[in-house]
Formats: structure tokens, sequence, C-alpha cells
């Protein structure tokens, strides 16, 4: 329930500006009923309450509303408190706020949505497919159904996932044999190559020694001449007496030497220096295209579990269109079941909807179940007719009726406390059509605070609280009305400006049989 709403800067109307300074309206249960001159602002007030919920956009420059509604905040991240706050603030831009926590308007919506019914004109989301469903399956009050009806939304679920595994599997055999074709040639490409980790540096070690080969032999045949005076050295080295060990170390280890470079020159030579840097050449492009030769190694590996899942496709859609036909048998049984079960209640929902819409002076409707292909809810498909018309070409004021009489018909299996508001829900009605509305609204606001906008004195009459609306130099002003105030405005509805005794007298009778 809305408790208490604040707007400060209201302004609306593209040609008029039209203000709510300060307007600080409470709320109860019950019927809330705004009226007043043609032009005065009712339907830019609704707006700018609704617009704390994210209905619309905000004009005003702070704008908050109470809620004692038990919501779900912790599901969006937010605290919860004893009430919630919504708060809007205008400044460069709309900020919204719950509980004084930053939020943004489509998170607000979403929450507001759970305890608001905005009935905007010709606004047929309640007479929706699934909202008729919805209403059906909280009219069966047996354990077991509500069992199959969840074991059915589970198997929809795995059955939703398992066709659209099978549709991409479809899509992608489509296009398997052009891919199969370039993943055999890019893992033929690389294998053809077979390159292996720690061989480019071996190749590039290679052919930077052959580069300089022909020098090291040059060098190797000319220090091999040190030999020739070894056995002058032993002389010397014994004529003054001086040990000789490190020298025949030294000459051991240069022969050692000059052997190692002459057998790497020998193996060198044996090298095909063309076929090293075709090698070389195609490690490069590997490297130039993969990084490094580790990432053509996973890489490889990776296209060739993609190859083999290719190959795999009809194996693996097989099993799964294997899994889908048990499913959507298993899914077509608990729908029969399901379908059964609503077409019981849905006679017990259409006498009540006609019980209603005879009050409303309506003709009756019939509330027709039919069996259609498996959906998130079923097989059944639901619409309701009125007199033989389809509800999008009947009357604004008779569609209008059937609304209500469609909230009045589900108001014992509403489970959740809301507030709905209503537009002009009784425009274009007699008198006595008007009255029934209001009865019926009357009877709404027992589980609803219900917000409407009326011209008629049939609803203002009824109304727990009425708000009286009026426009003067281009602005707008909202009171809650006294007893006297609002036999007054009444009166002023029934006889216009120039309210007649017979009018008031009027207003005082509808007033006091209401109040009774």
């Amino acid at each position: 329930m809305i408790e208490r709403v604040y707007l400060k800067e209201y302004v609306t109307f593209e040609e008029v500006e039209l203000e709510f300074n300060e307007v600080e309206l409470e709320f109860s249960k019950g019927l809330i009923v705004f009226t007043g001159p043609s032009g005065a602002g009712k339907s830019v007030l609704i707006r700018g309450i609704l617009s704390i919920f994210g209905f619309f956009d905000v004009n005003a420059k702070l704008s908050e509303a109470v809620v004692d509604n038990k919501l779900n905040l912790e599901k969006y991240g937010l605290e919860e408190d004893e009430v919630t706050i919504f708060r809007q603030i205008r400044k460069n831009k709309n900020r919204y706020f719950i509980n004084n926590q930053a939020v943004s308007k489509k998170i607000v919506r979403e929450i507001a949505k759970e305890f608001i019914d905005y009935l905007s004109l010709r606004e047929i989301d309640e007479f929706k497919n699934e909202n008729i469903i919805e209403l059906l399956d909280k009219m069966v009050k047996e354990k077991e159904y509500y069992v199959k009806l969840e074991e059915f939304k589970d198997k929809f679920r795995k059955y939703k996932e398992i066709r659209n595994e099978l549709n991409k599997i479809n899509n992608a055999q489509k296009e398997a044999a052009e891919k199969i074709e370039f993943l055999q040639y890019e893992i033929e490409k690389i294998e053809n190559i077979s390159p292996k980790i720690g061989e480019f540096e071996e190749l590039m070690a290679i052919k930077k020694d052959l580069s300089k080969i022909e020098k090291i032999k040059e060098k190797a045949y000319e220090i091999e001449r040190i030999f020739e005076l070894e056995n002058s050295v032993y002389e010397f080295l014994d004529m003054i007496d001086y040990e000789s060990e490190f020298f025949s170390s030294a000459m051991n280890e240069l022969r050692i030497a000059i052997d190692k470079a002459h057998e790497k020159a020998s193996f060198l030579e044996s090298i095909d220096i063309e076929e090293v840097l075709d090698r070389l050449s195609n490690l490069q492009e590997l490297i130039r295209r993969f990084g490094s030769i580790e990432n053509t190694l996973n890489y490889l590996e990776e296209k060739k579990e993609e190859l083999q899942k290719l190959k795999n496709l009809s194996f693996e859609k097989e099993n799964l269109q294997k899994e889908l036909n048990q499913l959507e048998n298993e899914l077509k049984t608990l729908a029969e079941y399901l379908h059964k079960k609503r077409l019981d209640v849905s006679k017990k929902f259409e006498e009540k909807l006609n019980y209603y819409l005879k009050k409303l002076y309506m003709p009756e409707a019939n509330v027709i179940l039919e069996e259609g292909d498996l959906y998130e809810l079923g097989i059944t498909k639901a619409k309701i007719i009125v007199n033989d018309i389809d509800i999008d070409t009947i009357s604004t004021g008779e569609f209008n009726r059937l609304r209500v009489a469609l909230l009045a018909s589900k108001l014992e299996y509403e489970d959740k406390e809301k507030s709905l508001f209503l537009d002009e829900i009784d425009a274009n009605l007699s008198g006595e059509e008007s009255m029934s509305v209001a009865d019926v609204l009357k009877y709404l606001s027992k589980k609803y605070q219900i917000f409407a906008i009326s011209h008629q004195p049939q609803l203002a009459s009824c109304a727990d609280k009425h708000f009286l609306v009026t426009k003067k130099d281009n602005k707008s002003y909202v009171k809650e009305l006294t007893q006297n105030e609002r036999i007054e405005e009444i009166a002023r509805i029934v006889g216009g400006k120039e309210k007649s005794k017979k009018a008031i007298e009027y207003a005082k009778e509808m007033l006091n049989l209401n109040k009774e």
C-alpha cells in the first residue's frame, strides 16, 4: 500500500505551466478518488505519482513515496526496512533511490510492478493468454496439480535447452562440410611442417654457425702450425728447469678444441643450407601467425578437437533427438492433464465473470480454452469473447467495464495487496452503468488500494478518500475534501458551476446512501 506521496515543483503540460508545489498526500487503504474540472491536472497528478515508480518520465524536482508492502529487495541487492521509500531527484538528470540506495529506473519499475497495477486506456495486458492461464492455475485447489505444473515447467525448460542445442547442431551441420574442409587444411598444413618446441632456436644457431664455418676452418689450419714448435718449447722449458706440465695440458686442450672445430665443420658441411633456410622460413611463418611454436601446437590440438566434434555431430544429434522426443511425450501428457483441470475451473471463472458483467450491465462473456502447440504454460490457449465479439473491437466503455469485472473475478485469488491506478474507468457510461462500476470498485477496494480519476458523481460518492484537483492562474492544486466540501464537489459534478439546491440534496443523498 502506498502510504504517502510527496511532489515538489511538479511542472506538466507542454504549453501551460502547471505546478504542484509542496504537495503532500496521505493515503489509506480503500477507494481514493480524484475529481475536478476538465484540464485541472488530475491525469497529470496520477502520472506524477506513477513516475516515482518508473512508469513515466519524471518532471518533478523532488518526488517521494512511502510504501508498506513487503518487497523482495534483497533480490536486487538492496537493504530492506519496515517501510520502503521510493525517491526521485531531478537536477541535471533524473536519479532514483530506494531506501536511500541509488538504483536505475528499470529496477524501480520492476520492483513497483510487484504491487502496482496501472490500467491505461485500451491496455489489454490483463487479457493476454498468460495472465488468464495464471488466474485459472490459481483457481485449481489441488496439491497434485501444482506438483505437476512445476514438473511441467522444469521439463519444458530442459526441453527448450535441448531444442536450442539441436538448432545449433542443425545450423552447424549446414556449415560443417565447408568447415571440416577448412579444419583439415589447417591441421594438414601444421602437421606437414611438424614443428617441435626448441627447434627454431636450434636452427637459428646452426644458421649462425654456417655463416662463419669457413673462417673457423681457416683459423684452425692456421693455428695448427703451433705444433711444429712444440718440441722446441719442451727443450726450452727443460733448459731452464721449468715444469712443462702446464704446457702439455694447454696443448692437449688446444688439440681437443681444434678436433671439435673440424668435427663441427664436417657436420655443418653435411647440412643442406637450403633445407635449413626453408625449415626456418616455415617455422617463422607459424611463429608470425600464432606467436610461438607452443601456441601453434595448442592451436593444432584445438582444431583437432573441433574437427572431431563436427564429425560427431550426427551421433550427438541422434541422441539429443531421442531425448527431445521422450521429453515431448512426457510434456504432452502433463499438458493434457493441466488443460483438463483448467477447463474444469474455466466454467467457474466464466460464471463469476458473468456475475460481475451482469452487475455492470454488460452482455455475457465466454472464456474459451483451446488446445495448441506446446509452450511454457502447456497447450492451453485462452481468450475472452464478449457477446461473440473479440475484445479488441468492443467499445471503450464496454472494455473498461470488462476490465473491472475481470479484476473483481480474480480478487479472492490475489495473494498480494496491490495499488490499482484507474484513469477515468467510468468514462462514457450512463448514470446506472457508472453506479455499477462504483459498486464493484468499492468491493475491489477491500483488497486493492484504488486510485481513480472520475467525472461521475457515483464513483466520487463511494470514495473512502476524496481529493479535489483545481487550477487557478495556470497552477494546479490538490486537497482532501471534508464532508461538506464533498457535497459541494459532487453537486458541481451533477449540476455544473451553478449548483442547484436539487443537486446539493442529491449529493447529500448519494453520500448518505454510500455511508449506510
